[in-house]
């Protein structure tokens, strides 16, 4: 026989229902109330990343997640982000520029818009691929679990997590000039909007001369300069919002941090960078042209032209070595971690070592 309370079917073997029945009515009724509620209690919520909680005797998959993410923080990250996340571990006073303080949430690099939280797939790539020109390698050899409990503990490290609505990622759109037959139009069109439209030689170096910025200010339809900054082909120090002084790479001599590849740049330009000067370029990329009504004087694919002028800057470099400079070992060496090498093998056709010298009896004769 079975009997519904609320939302939970209760079954009862048939001696069980006889001592019910033989209970006063009351004191049944404050049974089957006491068993309906043990079974209809909620579970409790395991949703926040910042409390966890247990649900029965188990713990929950995220609780798991965070243990498991602690144990791999205190072992890779706090040498350098400190125990707390709070970007002062042991080795940060050697470092520039300064590990991130996880406690303040402020990420630099995201598929999401400047000064928003980053999404995970964001962290995943930081943490894999690692930040170049800094001391954040990257950690590609640690297994997607290991990884993931990364990612879910640092989002323990600041209510930020917890308070933050869910952002949107940037729009994104075709490259129009995948495959290199379009890469001279897009390396062209990206020098113009770089210092015609985007003016990035205010932070960033400019690339060409006063007279050829001034061709591209007026071809966007922009008053020519008189003069410019000095320096102008070098970078410009900003503050960041840590109150940090800091430089806008020279693509000709600086690492680029979040990558060098044309998806990294877009992602780079469009969103902008947290925390710094670099805007984010998506939301103010569209513009009428005013002297050709109907016409657009720059769209959102001006990003994809403007990350191939990047990359091809970043391609100028010279090469640490050249390729004379380089030496291959003509055979094999091993190398020993422990102890001294054994003796080299001795050469089949050499005598051994007292064959080659009288013994004293001789030398005394003669």
């Amino acid at each position: 026989m079975s009997t519904r309370l609320g939302s939970v079917v209760l079954v009862f073997g048939e001696s069980t229902l006889n001592r019910i029945g033989a209970m006063s009515p009351g004191l049944a009724v404050v049974l089957l109330a006491s068993v309906s509620l043990c079974g209809c209690g909620t579970e409790p919520s395991d949703s926040g990343a910042a409390r966890p909680s247990q649900v029965g005797f188990q713990t929950g998959v995220r609780t798991s997640l965070i243990e498991e993410g602690r144990k791999h923080y205190n072992l890779y990250c706090a040498g350098c982000h400190g125990e707390t996340g709070d970007g002062k571990g042991e080795a940060a006073r050697f470092l520039d520029p300064k590990p991130r303080d996880f406690q303040l949430a402020k990420y630099k690099f995201s598929t999401n818009r400047a000064g928003q939280l980053p999404t995970d797939d964001d962290l995943r790539r930081t943490i894999t691929k690692g930040l170049k020109g800094s001391a954040m390698p990257g950690w590609d050899m640690l297994p997607p679990r290991t990884v993931g409990s990364l990612i879910t503990y640092l989002k323990t490290l600041s209510p930020r997590w917890e308070t933050s609505p869910d952002a949107a990622p940037i729009p994104r759109v075709d490259d129009p000039y995948r495959g290199a037959e379009g890469r001279s139009a897009a390396i062209a069109r990206g020098e113009a909007v770089y210092h015609g439209f985007s003016t990035c030689w205010t932070c960033h170096p400019a690339y060409v001369s006063h007279a050829r910025i001034n061709e591209h200010l007026v071809a966007m339809e922009s008053s020519p300069r008189e003069s410019f900054r000095p320096n102008l082909n070098e970078s410009e120090g900003k503050l960041n919002s840590e109150n940090q002084m800091i430089y806008p790479p020279d693509f000709r001599r600086d690492f680029v941090r979040a990558g060098a590849e044309i998806d990294d740049l877009y992602r780079s330009i469009a969103a902008g960078i947290s925390g710094t000067a670099m805007p984010t370029w998506v939301d103010s990329i569209e513009l009428p042209s005013e002297r050709h009504p109907g016409t657009s004087l720059v769209t959102i694919t001006d990003l994809w032209a403007m990350a191939y002028y990047v990359q091809s800057l970043i391609l100028e470099r010279p090469a640490l070595l050249s390729a004379d400079a380089i030496l291959v070992r003509a055979r094999p060496q091993a190398i020993y971690l422990h102890g001294d090498p054994p003796p080299p093998p001795v050469p089949e056709d050499t005598a051994p070592m007292g064959e080659e010298f009288l013994d004293d009896e001789e030398f005394i004769e003669e």
